[in-house]
């Protein structure tokens, strides 16, 4: 991938066979997708290009057959990013190996991917057929979906006028596998499938966008339970982290450390040329400086958030999060309108004009 500074990774200056027969491929791909009847299906997640959940999804399309398979995806994990997006930054993008499949990684999020995946500046299309964002590692239910860029991939899509399908997984730390994406991928071909047929027939129903939850053994789903989004949220628990505690992670990480070690010099020297000019130049004023700038900086706090998915009071059989912890395939048709009920809007009206009248 480049990264500026003037330098171009091997494989763009000198290309190798494989990029070439890539290249090719991809050219041939595209080519044939102008030229089909066949439907357009653009991919994106939250977890990152290389991720079990998207690559089983993509895995299933291709071998079923039923559409042309285009990928966006972020080239990192973006997790819980919501509907954040890109705008002072410039986004780099590379083309990915996926057979069967036109796949770009992005530094970008699943916003983003999906917004430039529709400029036609990387696809040779505006609108694809349908977006699917998915398949997550991890449920996305009740207030959760605030919080997710799965479920943001689809909504961009929404916004723009795309029928859209988010797709999570109710994975279990401890007992789920990654084969267990390739069963939710069967679970979720019918959906799909049946998606694009009524898109192209004209009859695909408007006005929302789809948030599709799988339960942790999909292969044993009771059913598919058109339901509505719950009040499960997240339950935020925010954890100290000691110096040794982030060392260690660091350390773990392999390059972490390294990059810290390298931070540490470098604030280092920076503070030991800042002592070495105070002293060479004794006279020297600082204009404009904060009075507070030569204290010594206030020790830093750590913490390290930690969550589990909940549900607020009772498990409702008739809520997104209640269904899925029994055994059923939650589906939940989302939209953008956030106004609240008549009633409450009232309310807001008679308080309003109580502190600030002339408000009204």
């Amino acid at each position: 991938m480049y990264t500026g500074g003037g330098y171009l990774p091997p494989r763009f200056t000198q290309p190798q066979e494989a990029d070439v027969a890539e290249e090719v491929a991809v050219s041939s791909r595209i080519v044939e997708a102008e030229g089909s009847s066949l439907p357009n299906v653009l991919i994106t997640n939250d977890d990152g290009i290389n991720a079990p959940g998207l690559r089983a999804l993509v895995a299933a399309l291709i071998e079923d057959g039923s559409c042309h398979v285009f990928v966006c995806a972020p080239d990192s994990e973006k997790s819980s990013v919501s509907h954040s997006i890109t705008p002072r930054a410039i986004l780099e993008v590379a083309s990915v190996n996926i057979p069967g499949a036109t796949a770009f990684e992005t530094s970008g999020t699943p916003a983003d991917c999906v917004s430039l995946a529709m400029t036609a500046s990387i696809f040779p299309w505006t609108k694809p057929t349908l977006v699917v964002s998915g398949i997550n590692k991890g449920s996305n239910c009740g207030y959760h979906i605030f919080y997710s860029g799965t479920v943001a991939g689809a909504r961009e899509a929404y916004i723009s006028g795309v029928p859209a399908i988010s797709i999570s997984l109710d994975w279990k730390r401890g007992k789920s596998s990654d084969d267990d994406f390739k069963s939710a991928a069967a679970v979720s071909l019918p959906l799909i499938k049946a998606s694009l047929r009524d898109i192209q027939g004209g009859v695909y129903p408007k006005g929302f966008f789809l948030n599709v939850d799988l339960p942790a053994s999909p292969s044993e789903h009771k059913g598919y339970k058109v339901i509505r989004q719950g009040t499960s949220r997240l339950s935020l628990k925010w954890k100290k982290v000691t110096q040794e505690k982030r060392m260690q992670m660091l350390k773990d990480s392999g390059i972490g450390l390294q990059m810290s070690q390298l931070g540490l010099a470098a604030s280092a020297a920076g503070a030991a040329r800042r002592a070495n000019f105070k002293k060479q130049n004794p006279d020297v004023e600082s204009v404009g400086a904060n009075e507070e700038s030569d204290k010594e900086p206030s020790p830093r706090m750590r913490f390290r958030l930690e969550g589990a998915e909940q549900e607020l009071g009772a498990i409702e059989p008739d809520h997104d999060f209640g269904a899925l912890q029994q055994g059923y395939v939650s589906i939940t048709a989302l939209g953008l309108d956030t106004h609240v009920e008549a009633t409450t809007r009232a309310q807001v009206e008679k308080w309003v004009a109580g502190v600030a009248p002339s408000a009204l």
